[in-house]
Parts: structure tokens; sequence; C-alpha cells
């Protein structure tokens, strides 16, 4: 997540910016613009409203977050792992 004013005004930019160009198009292009107006078929997975981008950023971030914690507990896992070995080595060899 964003701490920094600058990383939230950069954040709430982005959003109108993309409120602005979901009004600028047409209601058919706004539902389909991953698929050409003859297309058979498929599901738009394209944010339908101002709500859902602000929801799918929100989940993007809270996944790399995730992303950020899983990291650290590997590291420290490793951490207490090689440190109970390097404990059982020097038990061993009398150190």
């Amino acid at each position: 997540m964003t701490d920094t004013r600058d990383g939230a005004d950069h954040v709430a930019e982005a959003l109108r910016e993309q409120v602005r160009r979901m009004r600028d198009r047409g209601q058919n292009a706004a539902r389909s613009r991953d698929h050409p107006t003859g297309s058979a078929g498929g599901v738009d997975t394209g944010p339908s409203s101002t709500y859902e981008v602000i929801t799918r950023h929100l989940v993007s971030d809270l996944a790399e977050d995730l992303r950020e914690i899983k990291s650290r507990l590997n590291t420290l896992i490793f951490a207490i792992l090689g440190a109970i070995l390097l404990d059982i080595l020097g038990r061993v060899m009398h150190l």
C-alpha cells in the first residue's frame, strides 16, 4: 500500500483517469472493449464501475503485501533453521 502523500495522489489520479476513460466510451464499448462487436461471445473481465476499479486495486495491493509477509517468514524460518544447525554442529565438534 502507499504510505506517502505523493503515492496516494498518484493512485487517485490514476483512478480519475480510469473513470474519465470509462465515461468517454459509449455504452457498447464500455462493456465489450475486449471483444469485437462481431464476436461470438466471451466474458468481459474489465472493470464495470469505479467501485470495481478501486476494489481490484486494493486486492492487488493486499496480494503484494501478503507476498512480502510470506517472503519475510521464509527468511526467518531459514535463519532459525541455520542457527539450530550451527548449534548442533558446534556441540558435535565440541566447540
